[in-house]
């Protein structure tokens, strides 16, 4: 009696630890709660790698898978036990990237990328389901990443993240039904979440380049709206809570929030920060009742958040064997040797992995890889194009693994790389004079050499008549000489001739002491100062008449004054 007492009194303790947290993260080897944007507990236990986390708001459990786990790769916790279960048995080519509960039909389901598949397992007590799991769907070209469980109407949906093609699909809890409900405008949708009281769907695109959008549509797939649109933000899985939308940022290291009801392009808000943690999955503290309040098709659903339903934790837990060599054989319980040709901890990798950029690898029987090349490339890991780069002026092929030039008109080398100076006249012949050195001899017996050295032919000069060349270089020499003769005639005339002087002032000679003019570009004398002068100063003639005639008699003032004129100039010389 004394012990139902105290589990009475426990029980109400218990439910609101487990209900006193927001939002929940797997962080490395941990699950971390926060409340208010601050941790308020944590759960660790031996896992490694914690990465795809799932809520199940009717049992307070929460689901998660441990990428590094030797056995079990999915998990549950239960926040009232504080019990951790193994659920799935590790496979050994597997790569959980969702995990989603459906409290209806008590179905967990989870995708494979590696696989392409979805798959499933009962949680009802006493299953005899495969405790790797049993497959839903198999897919071709679809790359299953995040899942999500509408429990109320009865449908799973997933993201396809396959860029040729994205897609976000849904179909009945037994696989039935599938349908694209988005196809258009999506590039990577990498996480998926359902909100079964507004009938919403709400996911993050992790667009081409730094861009990314929160996004929201009907159940079906209509009215599609953009919440977010914006850069740097590398979301990678996304949950709802009553209010509230949250997603993990790999960009920022952050774990952002924002309004259901925001307007479209409404900034988000930083919810945590993280520094050198990476957090993977991400879940909202949303109860059942706020789920299903005055919605029909969650009777059901309602009706397990009234009861409380527990499963059955008899799944025995898998005994601890150490690690799970993929390719090898275990030494001890921690200690792998791995097969020819694979390395890693668990002998997961294979040396051939991304080792030939091109070709074929194969492993030696030493252990190492080595690589088969294609035609046009050589290289320990046939990373080289012989002809990149190696021809300068001509065509590049590959025998072998040489690479061989063909080389343009005027060029020679190896590589093209040199210029034959001038090319050999057809009329000429060579004559060996030295190993470096050849004699050509052109028919008009004009000597030339033609020196080579290493590989670069030079030509000094080649006799012989060119058709073309030569007759226009013969008329244009004559056509000079012909111009060189004129000019040197023309300038022979042009010294010979006699150019008259210029008289820049008017002399008049007055044997009169008064002038008789007075402008002053006029030399005024008297004839007797003129007499007095030095006859190599000053020349000075006496006409026989006055320079001024009257008007009766005009004409010998004028004789005299062009003999003046005349005598002065002849005096000059």
């Amino acid at each position: 009696m004394c012990r139902m007492l105290c589990l009475i009194a426990f029980l109400p303790v218990a439910l609101g630890l487990a209900n006193s947290w927001d939002i929940a993260v797997t962080t490395g080897d941990q699950i971390e709660f926060y409340s208010n944007k601050s941790k308020t507990s944590f759960e660790s236990s031996k896992f490694k790698e914690l990465t795809a986390l799932a809520y199940d708001a009717v049992h307070n459990m929460l689901l998660f898978v441990d990428k590094q786990n030797d056995n079990a790769s999915i998990f549950s916790f239960n926040l009232m036990t504080k019990k951790y279960q193994p659920l799935v048995g590790r496979r050994s080519n597997e790569n959980i990237q969702g995990v989603a509960f459906d409290p209806v039909t008590n179905k967990m389901f989870w995708t494979d990328t590696n696989e392409r598949s979805i798959y499933w397992i009962s949680l009802w007590p006493r299953s005899k389901d495969n405790i790797y799991g049993n497959l839903l769907l198999k897919m071709k070209d679809e790359i299953p990443r995040d899942i999500a469980i509408d429990s109320c109407r009865g449908y799973i949906y997933w993201t396809n993240t396959n860029i040729k093609k994205a897609t976000i699909e849904r179909a009945r809890l037994d696989g039935t039904e599938r349908t694209v409900i988005i196809d258009s405008d999506i590039y990577m949708p990498v996480s998926i979440t359902v909100d079964q009281h507004s009938r919403k769907l709400y996911w993050a695109d992790d667009k081409e380049g730094i861009h990314f959008t929160i996004e929201t549509s009907n159940l079906d797939g209509s009215g599609r709206k953009t919440l977010l649109a914006g850069t740097q933000h590398q979301p990678n899985s996304i949950t709802v809570s009553k209010d509230s939308i949250y997603w993990v940022d790999w960009g920022y290291k952050q774990v952002w929030i924002l309004p259901k009801n925001a307007t479209p392009n409404s900034e988000p808000e930083e919810f945590l920060s993280f520094n050198e943690e990476r957090t993977f999955g991400i879940v909202a503290n949303y109860n059942i009742a706020d789920q299903t309040n005055g919605i029909k098709e969650c009777k059901n659903l309602a009706t397990l958040s009234q009861t409380k339903t527990v499963i059955n934790d008899t799944t025995p837990i898998l005994e601890d064997l150490g690690l799970f060599c993929l390719h090898g054989k275990k030494t001890d319980i921690y200690t792998c040797q791995c097969s020819t040709g694979y390395t890693g901890k668990r002998c997961e990798t294979s040396v051939c992995h991304n080792y030939c950029l091109r070709g074929e690898c194969s492993v030696l029987p030493s252990g190492f890889p080595t690589c088969k090349c294609p035609a046009g490339f050589v290289g320990e890991r046939c990373e080289v194009n012989p002809c990149d780069n190696h021809c300068v002026h001509g065509t590049c092929s590959v025998s072998g693994v040489d690479a061989t030039c063909t080389c343009e008109k005027g060029y020679t080398g190896v590589r093209c790389e040199k210029v034959i100076q001038a090319p050999v006249e057809k009329n000429c012949t060579t004559e060996t004079t030295s190993p470096t050195t050849k004699v050509v001899k052109s028919n008009d017996s004009t000597l030339s050499q033609l020196r080579v050295d290493d590989d670069e032919v030079y030509l000094d000069g080649c006799g012989g008549w060119d058709p073309v060349r030569d007759p226009i270089l013969m008329v244009l020499g004559i056509v000079c000489g012909l111009l060189t003769l004129a000019c040197a005639v023309l300038i022979t005339k042009i010294l010979h001739l006699r150019r008259r002087p210029r008289i820049k002032k008017r002399i008049i000679v007055n044997k009169n002491v008064t002038p008789l003019t007075a402008r002053p570009d006029q030399c005024e004398i008297t004839i007797e100062n003129c007499c007095n002068m030095n006859i190599c100063e000053t020349p000075c003639f006496e006409p026989r008449n006055n320079i001024r005639p009257t008007l009766l008699d005009a004409k010998p003032g004028k004789e005299e004054k062009r003999n003046l004129i005349a005598n002065m100039e002849g005096d000059d010389y």
